[in-house]
């Protein structure tokens, strides 16, 4: 019957009728779903291919569209915004642009406004897709570790950092900028806002900063200690070289704060492979009252400051553990960190 009804039809008529047919196949296929929206639970790092080369570093919170898994990797596409001065042309593998700071690149939510997604690594390629007001619209597609994404729900817009309030917000000093920082060397560590020092950074660290308040920034940061030193790692005060020796193992990276008597300057030779060849160190006695001997490694301009103390000079030290005993000699080997008299 259908046909010899088509038989009879004029052209125009079996054109419609085709169409028709399309039509209702294709209103009988099931929706297609948007793409699956994670959220990134932890800072994680964001790289070009499982346990590759890293692009950014994300921060707690980052939403990413979610593709392919493989493994315990799971690929994703991040969509923001980053700075143009921090960016150059660059037009290889199908990319536009690349970080061009050293330091890295701020990753944000929007050009104007909006939460700090991440860092970009010196060197990251990214497709451009827009600018605005001095700010670059990029993306790019990479992998994250599955353990570190959570499932979102199916916005896809990243959630913007909250405005700081008018009242409470701004009596207390609350600043609505977010994100990662670097945190210099030096810098003293309090447990809440105008407490006392608990502690300070040796070293510059990148930190995430997640709440300002009354001049204050509370940090989130990233390190490893020794599984050894966790719960039961003795003061940096109370620790004994004779200590050190016996458990080597244990206090490799541990502070200690020693009073040290200061022999003489020397270079590293073959008999002490804990040093590379020609690192400066300090030949020291102690710690008092202790009368072994101490190697401590100084760099810079600390080897003259400690070349220019009078013979036999004490000095009390903070210094990190880096050998519990030379491999000919039980005498251990400290990283010098800061003089405390």
């Amino acid at each position: 019957m259908l046909q010899s009804i088509l038989a009879r039809s004029s052209p125009p008529t079996c054109h419609l009728l085709g169409v028709l047919a399309i039509i209702g196949l294709v209103g009988a296929l099931p929706a297609q779903r948007p793409a699956s929206v994670g959220r990134v639970t932890a800072a994680a790092d964001f790289v070009k291919e499982p346990g590759g080369v890293v692009l950014a570093r994300l921060a707690s919170g980052t939403r990413l569209a979610m593709g392919t898994i493989r493994g315990s990797s799971q690929e994703v596409t991040l969509d923001g915004w980053i700075p143009a001065s921090a960016l150059r042309a660059d037009r290889r593998d199908g990319f536009d642009l690349a970080v061009n700071l050293a330091a890295g690149a701020p990753i944000r939510a929007g050009a104007d406004s909006g939460a700090t997604l991440g860092s970009a690594r010196v060197g990251a390629l990214f497709t451009k897709v827009g600018e605005r007001k001095g700010w670059v619209h990029v993306r790019r597609t990479g992998w994250v570790a599955r353990n570190l994404l959570a499932a979102a729900n199916t916005a896809t817009t990243p959630t913007r950092a909250p405005t700081a309030k008018p009242d409470s917000a701004a009596r207390s000093g609350a600043v609505d900028s977010l994100g990662w920082a670097t945190i210099p060397g030096g810098t003293s560590l309090a447990a809440q806002p105008g407490g006392p020092p608990v502690g300070s950074l040796e070293s510059p660290l990148r930190g995430e900063v997640i709440e300002q308040r009354g001049g204050w920034a509370k940090v989130r940061l990233e390190a490893w200690v020794r599984s050894g030193a966790l719960g039961s790692a003795p003061p940096p005060d109370r620790i004994t070289a004779e200590e050190v020796r016996s458990q080597p193992e244990r206090f490799i990276g541990q502070t200690v704060e020693w009073t040290l008597q200061v022999l003489a300057v020397q270079k590293a030779d073959e008999l002490r492979p804990e040093l590379p060849l020609g690192q400066p160190y300090v030949l020291t006695r102690g710690p008092l009252p202790e009368t072994g001997f101490v190697y401590l490694v100084v760099e810079g301009a600390e080897v003259e400051r400690f070349r220019a103390l009078e013979p036999l000079a004490e000095v009390r030290v903070r210094a990190t553990v880096r050998a519990g005993k030379t491999r000919f000699l039980p005498t251990p080997v400290l990283d010098f960190l800061r003089r405390l008299d």
